[in-house]
């Protein structure tokens, strides 16, 4: 993984440029590899955006962008090997990127921001959620999971103005998770601002190392999924999760280990009528 620092800061990139930025910090091997054609016709950009892009983040070329690429120590999670990529419906290999990408997520992750996120969920009033796609699914099992805790939770609908419903009573002290992948969704962006306007804390599940323009969330948490053209699983973001769920937990101690007991004594109880 490269280090965003190694891109000029304080430069209004545009969206395409941002699009090469994330795709050379999450993909450096193989950025290395490649021709700038080779680039421009994987990211869906004109080679005169990525020569632009080069000289903006302060190199004097394409080639002086690679050579200072290459500078920098690559992570072993960076290199999935081809025999991986060529391998099909093979499921031990599949598993076995599925692992690189939890690596480099771990690579990625700010503990900063990640305790960030802890506090902001443990400590919250209410935790609004929202999840578009595939993602509704990670929404689904987060309020599952803090809901055994005894946290309060809500699951927004994923589009249109119904999301509005959910958002009527938020307020200072609340927390708002969403999951953005590949991009921040329209919803995503509205949740953000109701956030900063109502003082809640935002916490974003994204895979885009570098953030866009636009309002960002409070709290961002990094998952690598594959390259942007590749099928895109969601083993690093559970994994993530499941982390800030333990890690929640354990912020609560004996509140949530209450919850839980709580819950095996109904199972108990009950047993007879439905069994588990």
């Amino acid at each position: 993984m490269t280090d965003p620092a190694l891109f000029r800061q304080q430069t209004a990139y545009t969206p395409a440029e941002q699009v090469i930025m994330d795709y050379i910090v999450t993909n450096p091997q193989e950025f290395l590899l490649l021709s700038i054609k080779e680039v421009a016709r994987r990211l869906e950009v004109s080679e005169a955006t990525i020569s632009r892009f080069a000289r903006h983040a302060g190199f004097d070329d394409f080639k002086a962008l690679k050579n200072g690429v290459a500078s920098q120590t690559l992570g072993p999670a960076d290199k999935i090997s081809a025999s991986i990529d060529e391998s099909g419906g093979d499921a031990r290999a599949f598993m076995i990127q599925q692992r690189d990408y939890i690596e480099t997520t771990l690579e990625g992750l700010d503990a900063a921001q990640f305790e960030r996120a802890v506090g902001a969920v443990a400590g919250a009033r209410r935790v609004y959620l929202h999840g578009k796609g595939a993602a509704g699914a990670l929404a689904e099992l987060l309020e599952f999971r803090l809901k055994r805790y005894g946290i309060a939770v809500e699951r927004l609908a994923s589009g249109g103005s119904e999301l509005m419903e959910g958002l009527a009573y938020a307020g200072a002290g609340d927390a708002i998770v969403l999951f953005g992948f590949q991009r921040v969704p329209v919803e995503g962006q509205v949740l953000i601002d109701v956030g900063r306007r109502c003082g809640c804390t935002t916490v974003i599940f994204t895979d885009r190392m570098v953030q866009g323009g636009g309002q960002k969330a409070d709290v961002i948490l990094y998952t690598y999924r594959g390259e942007p053209r590749a099928y895109h699983s969601m083993t690093s973001a559970v994994a993530l999760l499941d982390a800030l769920v333990v890690a929640v937990g354990a912020r609560l101690d004996g509140k949530a280990l209450e919850g839980l007991d709580r819950i095996r004594d109904l199972k108990r109880a009950y047993a007879h009528l439905i069994p588990r």
